[in-house]
């Protein structure tokens, strides 16, 4: 007698598989220092300032030309030693126009006019002269000024990530058809809701994490965008940092993906 067993012919459902970007606008100044360190770093400047060698006037301003008269009324020379006098701070040490007992101070002269301040003069005749003061731009822009959490222009010491708006902020995320590599469905997604008027670089062809739900997996595509601009057609983004993100997403989504992410 043959018996035949009838087996269950339902087949269960396969997860759905999407590919999420993470999109990050890379640090475009240095970072600020932290106390600690900006005295580290002052405290090794003026430790270099004391054992430099000694300035090489002769080198920059020849004698008896204007910069070097320039360069004698702006630093005076020292006290120089001697045996019949006392001094009451020490016996001077002085060596090539320079007493080594202490670091040497050079006032160099300048090319452009100084206001009391310290602000420069600007003079319409020198204003594009190559010789005309250096002032740095700000490190505040006016992006941060206003709290425009749009803007790449912000916070320009730290690292910016896309989020988007759709039932809820979230990373861009779209849905695979299992054909297509997992970064291009990042890239063709990217595009379909910003616009190609961006210029980005995937960082790498294979996933660098992924979170694996009940009916889904979720794999993570790192990206930097290089040049141009997201302008997505009804849809609401933001750019934040990374202690901005935690504020906007889940948290737990956030604590599994927090070790991607850079300051």
């Amino acid at each position: 007698m043959v018996v035949i067993k009838r087996f269950n012919s339902t087949v269960s459902k396969l997860p759905t598989i999407s590919s999420t970007l993470i999109l990050s606008r890379n640090p475009i100044i240095t970072r600020e220092l932290p106390a600690f360190e900006q005295q580290y770093y002052n405290y090794q400047n003026e430790l270099w300032k004391r054992l430099m060698w000694t300035f090489p006037k002769w080198y920059y301003y020849r004698d008896g030309t204007l910069g070097d008269q320039r360069f004698k009324e702006l630093n005076k020379p020292p006290v120089f030693n001697n045996p019949k006098l006392e001094y009451t701070e020490g016996r001077p040490d002085i060596k090539q126009l320079r007493d080594r007992r202490f670091k040497q101070v050079i006032n160099l002269p300048k090319s452009y006019k100084q206001a009391e301040d310290g602000s420069e003069i600007v003079d319409e005749e020198i204003q594009d002269n190559l010789s005309r003061k250096i002032n740095p731009n700000s490190r505040i822009t006016k992006a941060d000024e206003s709290k425009d959490l749009s803007s790449l222009e912000r916070q320009l010491s730290k690292t910016l990530y896309l989020i988007i708006n759709e039932n809820g902020w979230k990373l861009p995320t779209f849905k695979s058809d299992t054909q297509t590599p997992l970064h291009k469905v990042a890239e063709e997604g990217l595009f379909n809701i910003g616009g190609e008027e961006i210029n980005y670089f995937n960082v790498s062809s294979k996933p660098c994490h992924h979170i694996k739900g009940s009916d889904q997996i979720e794999f993570f595509i790192k990206s930097h965008i290089l040049s141009g601009s997201f302008k997505p057609k009804n849809l609401k983004f933001l750019w934040v940092t990374k202690d901005e993100l935690s504020e906007y997403l889940n948290e737990d989504y956030y604590k599994q993906i927090k070790h991607l992410l850079n300051e």
